[in-house]
């Protein structure tokens, strides 16, 4: 079963973020950044269950090529992202969200 994704606006503006300052760094590196992303999220449409639980009901999906995070909750037929989350960032930055 497939869940269909839903975005908290905060995560939305992360993510068009990170892209803007990968593209600043050096010319295609948005989207190595984005084919990244697309590689997590379609793990967690497909089998969200095999992300760790982080904080109650929260579970966390890492990048594979980029030091990024994705923050989501399982709900009935659709996948809650909270954050699309740096991993140097300070984790209490993100608490109050969840």
């Amino acid at each position: 079963m497939a869940y269909s994704l839903d975005f908290h606006p905060e995560a939305e503006a992360e993510f068009d973020g990170a892209l803007y300052w990968f593209k600043e760094q050096r010319d295609g590196l948005e989207q190595d950044f984005f084919e990244d992303y697309l590689a997590v999220e379609h793990r967690i449409e497909n089998t969200p269950y095999q992300f760790p639980t982080v904080l109650d009901h929260i579970r966390r999906a890492n990048f594979p090529s980029f030091p990024y995070s994705i923050f989501f909750e399982i709900r009935q037929n659709s996948i809650f992202i909270f954050s699309i989350f740096h991993q140097s960032r300070n984790p209490g930055a993100l608490k109050n969200r969840l």
